[in-house]
């Protein structure tokens, strides 16, 4: 059976999954390959569209609202330090060069971010990242910020691949850990069907296709589900419990 209609049987038919066991190790090795790519999709289109769009509002906000910027021993300056507010999409853009805290106005804003004298600060959904700014030698000014996100947007195509894989080495480490727990785990238990590791490990592997998929749906429409590695971990262990079911009995 060709790995496509694998995918597909392996989406419903926990009877057609208790086969794969029969398999090479190879085989159900590359089959989740695949599924990690599936897994990886969502999170990467999200972290490609973010990082575009602050790439964009940056060079925007550089262009258009920003006359003069220093950074001068770990200091900054802009537009003479006057304060600024501006709201582009759901982010708000705050500049507070003379302060060092975050002003009311802001500090509820979900997506923010927040230049302030000695830091910035970046407020998401996922909470808030503080990053001081670096004490250096030589002075940074408006040209080399013009020219340095210049840079990175002519570079993001190459950045955005690598970091790809990046995000794909990291699905493929949680798919394969996954897999392999759970296929020890059960080992522990008494079914009645005796299996080898190896067996488990196909049939655990297969059984991870629906929640893949449903997690691949569920992010490419946005829609976050709580305690959602939870319930991706219960859906792979029910599938799993089913497929054992399907195993025939020794007479």
């Amino acid at each position: 059976m060709n790995l496509l209609k694998q995918f597909w049987f392996s989406l419903y038919s926990p009877k057609t999954i208790s086969r794969f066991r029969l398999q090479k190790i190879g085989k159900t090795i590359f089959f989740l390959f695949l599924l990690a790519i599936l897994y990886t999709l969502p999170g990467f289109f999200s972290f490609e569209k973010e990082v575009k769009l602050q790439v964009n509002n940056a060079s925007d906000l550089l262009k258009e609202n920003i006359q003069t910027i220093s950074l001068n021993k770990g200091n900054l300056t802009i537009n003479d330090n006057t304060p600024f507010e501006r709201k582009i999409g759901h982010y708000k853009y705050a500049l507070y060069p003379n302060s060092t805290v975050v002003p009311s106005s802001v500090n509820k804003e979900q997506f923010a971010i927040i230049a302030l004298k000695n830091r910035i600060i970046i407020k998401t959904d996922k909470g808030e990242q503080d990053y001081p700014y670096p004490s250096l030698k030589k002075e940074i000014n408006k040209t080399s910020v013009s020219k340095f996100i210049s840079n990175i947007e002519n570079a993001l195509p190459f950045l955005l691949v690598a970091l790809f894989f990046l995000f794909y080495l990291g699905s493929c480490f949680f798919i394969f850990i996954l897999a392999t727990i759970i296929a020890f785990i059960t080992g522990l238990f008494k079914t009645g069907k005796k299996l080898s590791f190896k067996q488990r490990f196909a049939m655990v592997s297969y059984s991870l296709t629906l929640p893949t998929v449903l997690y691949f749906v569920l992010g490419i429409f946005q829609i976050e589900l709580p305690y959602q590695t939870f319930f991706f971990i219960l859906i792979t262990s029910l599938m799993y419990t089913l497929t054992i079911r399907q195993l025939p009995v020794k007479k």
